[in-house]
């Protein structure tokens, strides 16, 4: 076991760019690369990218917890990490706590503006919140960044993906603002 360690450790010295390439393809499941940024981290404590990274996987295995952590020993260094602000925001809405969601959220939006997924994040916190017509106007943002990323060529089949979850979001709160009183 020693030696397996011993050989990951050096391979990853190696090849480090190898480890940030896993988890994104989708190749490597979320325990994986839990274990994979955690190896790293242990060579490398200040690199805030894959500290990033792990509180994502973290948060997407539901440990919420330690995602916070992470994100936060992030911001310690770098208040103003666009990646940072997003996954906290995540995590405050994965925790029902649509305020602060909002708050992370538009910091981030602050930070990088061009991002269309964190618009997306917004648009539902808002909705928890029961403010859906600033979600709508949140959605619509998302897609004004979409089709601008979509012209300039940027990640086009990502960008199509997330064009069809803003649209079918924006399509969800409308029908919502029809059936209560106006929206609130």
């Amino acid at each position: 076991m020693k030696y397996f360690i011993s050989l990951c450790i050096l391979a990853l010295l190696v090849v480090p760019h190898a480890v940030y390439a896993h988890p994104e393809t989708g190749l490597l499941p979320d325990a994986i690369a839990e274990t994979e940024y955690k190896i790293v981290l242990e060579i490398n404590p200040k690199d805030i990218t894959t500290r990033t990274k792990l509180g994502m996987v973290l948060y997407r295995k539901n440990k919420l917890k330690e995602a916070e952590q992470q994100v936060s020993e992030v911001l310690k260094s770098a208040p103003n990490d666009f990646d940072a602000h997003d996954v906290m925001g995540l995590i405050r809405l994965k925790e029902n706590k649509p305020a602060e969601a909002i708050a992370w959220l538009k910091k981030a939006i602050a930070l990088k503006n061009e991002d269309t997924m964190v618009h997306h994040s917004l648009g539902l916190a808002f909705e928890q919140a029961g403010q859906y017509r600033e979600a709508e106007a949140s959605y619509r943002r998302g897609l004004e960044v979409n089709d601008r990323l979509l012209r300039k060529g940027t990640n086009r089949e990502k960008e199509k993906e997330r064009r069809n979850t803003l649209l079918s979001a924006l399509q969800g709160v409308q029908t919502r603002l029809k059936t209560s009183r106006g929206g609130i």
